[in-house]
């Protein structure tokens, strides 16, 4: 059994809801999770694992995963959790159940950074890849959190999370989610190139089709990455299911290293189900991993942050393998992003 004393754990990335009122269109969620994973998680639960994981020099939650945090009721109880024990604390929300009160609610908790994904550079491009009419109710709940947040005298940040949905559009998309969001809101705000879901999505999602020709797969490095992925869900009555990372939505059954509804975070880390993902990744046997085999995120591709302002934020992936030198794509990255500021 792994000694707690040397192995971090900095980050904890925890879902409170597996089900989501949004069927964006480059979502699994839209096709319909599996019903094991649409459950809430117990705020006891949450605790408990909150408890097991400061152990390995925890440093800051994410309140997320794969479903809308906002569904789960106890959301600003969860945040008050994490801030009691001097951690930093992040969500994830499509924004939609942002209310005045439930503002007011997160920012009283301590909630440290809120991020909004949404998709879609103007009304009608928010309509179509997020499903749901409210391109100027977001926008409106991003301004009002700002609001509220300024009169409390709170030190919570809401930040905007945006895709590009056609690379080949990528200063346009660009520039229209500054004038449209950024500018409009006040919000810091970052931009994405999409990713393919673990091998769920093919054509404009898939690196593979934008990477040089014969580029070669390594690991992403997530498995030996010092962040922990829980689900609200898991398998029959089970919930708090860990899973070998976010990418695996639509999946997760397949991807289950775990559980900590009894399961302490040791036992979890010493399973064979994680061995095994580990060692694959060592060996750079992909193909033995069924989620991770077709995963875009085994493909070198730098530019999947292509324009941010927010402070200290670094262009280039967000997790990747420490053997992985970025720094000359990034460069040109970087040389590219000025021509658009």
């Amino acid at each position: 059994m792994p000694n707690p004393d040397r192995i971090e754990i900095k980050q904890l990335d925890v879902e409170l809801n597996g089900g989501c009122n949004y069927k964006c269109d480059m979502c699994p969620q839209a096709h319909g999770r599996e019903k094991d994973f649409l459950k809430k998680l117990p705020l006891s639960t949450l605790e408990k694992i909150l408890d097991d994981a400061v152990a390995y020099g925890l440093e800051s939650v994410s309140i997320h995963g794969s479903g809308e945090p906002t569904l789960n009721h106890d959301m600003p109880d969860a945040v008050a959790l994490v801030k009691e024990r001097g951690l930093k604390c992040i969500s994830f929300t499509n924004g939609y159940k942002l209310t005045e009160l439930l503002s007011q609610r997160l920012i009283e908790a301590g909630i440290d950074i809120l991020r909004v994904s949404a998709i879609g550079y103007n009304k009608e491009s928010y309509q179509k890849w997020m499903s749901v009419d409210g391109f100027e109710m977001v926008r409106s709940n991003v301004k009002q959190f700002i609001q509220v947040n300024e009169k409390l005298g709170g030190e919570s940040e809401i930040h905007l999370h945006h895709l590009i949905t056609n690379s080949e559009n990528l200063r346009f998309e660009i520039d229209a989610y500054r004038s449209n969001w950024v500018n409009h809101t006040g919000a810091l705000a970052e931009v994405w190139m999409m990713h393919n879901w673990s091998g769920g999505y093919e054509g404009p999602y898939e690196r593979k089709n934008m990477v040089a020709k014969g580029s070669q797969i390594r690991s992403c490095g997530r498995p030996f990455a010092d962040v922990l992925q829980v689900r609200a869900g898991g398998e029959g009555d089970r919930v708090a299911a860990v899973v070998a990372c976010c990418m695996v939505l639509g999946k997760d059954s397949s991807a289950i290293l775990g559980h900590l509804d009894s399961s302490s975070i040791s036992e979890v880390l010493a399973s064979k189900p994680y061995e095994e993902l580990r060692a694959a990744h060592r060996e750079s046997r992909f193909e033995d991993i069924s989620y991770c085999k077709d995963c875009d995120q085994l493909f070198d591709y730098p530019p999947a942050l292509v324009w941010t302002n927010i402070p200290n934020r670094s262009y280039g992936q967000s997790k990747i393998h420490e053997s992985i030198d970025h720094r000359s794509a990034i460069n040109e990255l970087k040389d590219t992003i000025s021509k658009f500021t």
